[in-house]
């Protein structure tokens, strides 16, 4: 979900890189956007980077990605155990570590902090102004932290979305394994009891009217959608929540910008 904020900073860097990117399913969005941009890549199997076949020229700035299946953002423990599992076999192919996920619901998940503490490599994630981690996808988008809870309270009963939420809402909203779980268990006679009308889109009407839900929330970072507002129509049909553009001043590349420069960093550390 947050690879448009990747894109963006490799875009806006004037140094050469050489990204090599580890080939899995999960890899095809971050390849698809950066051919469009004409940035060159290779791809290497996770299975010959362990076998010692990743020979990165360590004169020039080579950057390694990883691509997470994005379900794991409603597992979290699996999504921690899945990381730090990663993090630990590739510490002999890098000399520091970008972690571009949120915390996605381990409270206080610090992998910077847990890596100095097992003595790993240096690390960074994103983070707002004062060093508070962002928690999730939107708290990366609005650099928060403190201002998602702001948010929350100037915006209650809004469903967030920014450009890579909407252009990649149905993988979203499938990788929601709790949701997608309970919704299969449903018989049709629970549904009309519950007033739940049919399919995925209704199931997802039903959950918003719980919340109170009225309003979709529209935090445009300016990146990675050309057709947000359109995606945001489509959505709105769908939901039958109306559509509000946040403040001037919410949506923020901040924390993005942070993160990037902080990784580039500590290779000279």
């Amino acid at each position: 979900m947050l690879d448009d904020n990747l894109v963006f900073e490799i875009e806006k860097d004037a140094e050469e890189k050489y990204i090599t990117i580890i080939d899995n399913k999960n890899n095809g969005s971050l390849r698809r956007k950066l051919e469009k941009e004409s940035v060159p890549y290779e791809t290497i199997g996770y299975d010959d980077l362990l076998a010692g076949k990743y020979c990165p020229d360590p004169s020039k700035f080579n950057m390694m990605v990883l691509m997470l299946d994005l379900g794991l953002h409603s597992r979290p423990e699996v999504l921690k155990s899945t990381v730090e599992n990663y993090t630990r076999e590739m510490q002999p192919y890098a000399d520091a570590f970008g972690f571009y996920l949120g915390t996605c619901g381990n409270f206080n998940w610090d992998i910077p902090g847990w890596c100095a503490e097992n003595g790993l490599k240096p690390a960074a994630m994103f983070c707002d102004g004062e060093g508070n981690l962002c928690h999730d996808c939107v708290g990366v988008n609005i650099a928060g932290g403190p201002k998602y809870n702001e948010m929350q309270k100037k915006y209650t009963g809004h469903l967030y979305i920014f450009p890579s939420m909407a252009s990649n809402y149905d993988d979203f909203m499938n990788a929601d394994h709790p949701n997608a779980m309970a919704e299969e268990s449903l018989t049709d006679d629970m549904r009309e009891v519950l007033g739940i009308e049919p399919g995925r889109d209704g199931y997802m009407r039903w959950l918003l009217s719980l919340g109170d839900y009225k309003y979709i929330l529209k935090l445009d970072t300016g990146i990675g959608n050309e057709h947000f507002d359109e995606d945001l129509r489509k959505i709105s049909e769908r939901t039958r929540l109306k559509i509000k553009t946040a403040e001037e001043g919410w949506a923020t590349l901040r924390s993005t910008d942070c993160l990037y420069t902080k990784c580039k960093s500590m290779l000279g550390e």
